[in-house]
């Protein structure tokens, strides 16, 4: 049997085992969307099997497709190279295991991806943000890194490096980042959100303010935007401002434990005081690791009438 009719037939069996892989990865990238985690993991994990089954053909055929794509890794993945949606559902599961709070397993998946696929920007990049949310500075540096050697103009992969250099403590570098992301995708309201937090962390009140607004004119939805420019006006001692915005990122998304937080600190300004302990109360409920800041941050602002 020649070599090319082998090939061939490989490229057959992987079709034919892998023929519903695209629905399942549409169904999957919905049910991410809606956020139903465990069925996106359900949905990925299928084509992950689907677009892997040339490990189960007769082992004459493996040996002589393996010796010209041996992985050095495993042996399973330097068959699945065959299939790229094999990679790229190994990056959406880990996507799903990160978003449902288990960034260990989606490192596990990010690393099974660029095994198989080594040029994958995505997966560098989503690795990187798992490893920041790990703290893995170093390491997430290193992927935002290499995701720009691939892709020059990924302002993800430009953000991702920003996140790494701010929590690093290198602020004018993160910048720079944002500004690159900016330049790379002007429309994106997400790109002067982060700007905007980097400007505000660093002080550059205005700056950020500026940045905000440009996010909220893109995205009148964007419930992060809300709370950053409410954070400034906090700052600037704008109090009802403040409130405004903190309530807006709120009703937009009722998960952001810092709104709250930084609502009731404001409400506790006005005197409002019965207000400000119910989103204290709120906020810790969110997000348990509030409860000292918030502690901390009311031994300094006064509290009601004895």
């Amino acid at each position: 049997m020649s070599k090319l009719y082998v090939f061939i037939l490989l490229v057959f069996t992987a079709t034919f085992y892998s023929q519903s892989s695209d629905d399942l990865n549409k169904h999957g990238l919905t049910s991410f969307d809606r956020g139903d985690y465990d069925a996106a993991i359900a949905d990925f994990s299928q084509v992950i099997d689907r677009t892997s089954r040339l490990d189960r053909t007769p082992d004459a055929l493996r040996k002589d497709f393996n010796e010209r794509t041996l992985s050095p890794n495993n042996e399973r993945d330097s068959v699945r190279v065959l299939d790229p949606r094999t990679a790229e559902a190994y990056a959406n599961r880990g996507k799903a295991y990160f978003a449902k709070g288990d960034p260990q397993q989606a490192i596990s998946d990010y690393d099974h991806a660029l095994t198989i696929s080594p040029s994958l920007t995505v997966a560098y990049i989503l690795r990187g943000i798992a490893r920041v949310g790990t703290m893995q500075f170093d390491l997430a540096a290193v992927d935002f890194e290499r995701a720009i050697k691939l892709n020059s103009k990924s302002p993800e992969a430009f953000i991702g490096r920003a996140t790494t250099r701010q929590a690093q403590g290198d602020l004018a570098g993160a910048i720079a980042d944002f500004d690159m992301a900016v330049k790379l995708e002007p429309k994106n309201p997400i790109v002067y959100y982060f700007r905007g937090e980097s400007r505000r962390i660093t002080g550059d009140l205005d700056g950020a303010t500026a940045d905000f607004e440009r996010s909220l004119k893109l995205n009148p939805k964007s419930a992060p935007a809300y709370l950053g420019r409410g954070l400034v006006h906090l700052k600037y001692g704008e109090f009802d401002r403040a409130i405004l915005d903190l309530t807006k990122a709120v009703e937009l998304d009722g998960r952001l434990g810092h709104a709250y937080a930084n609502r009731g600190f404001a409400y506790r300004f006005l005197g409002r005081h019965a207000q400000a302990e119910a989103d204290f109360k709120r906020a810790v409920e969110l997000d348990p690791t509030l409860e000292a800041d918030i502690a901390k941050g009311k031994s300094r602002v006064p509290g009601p009438p004895d």
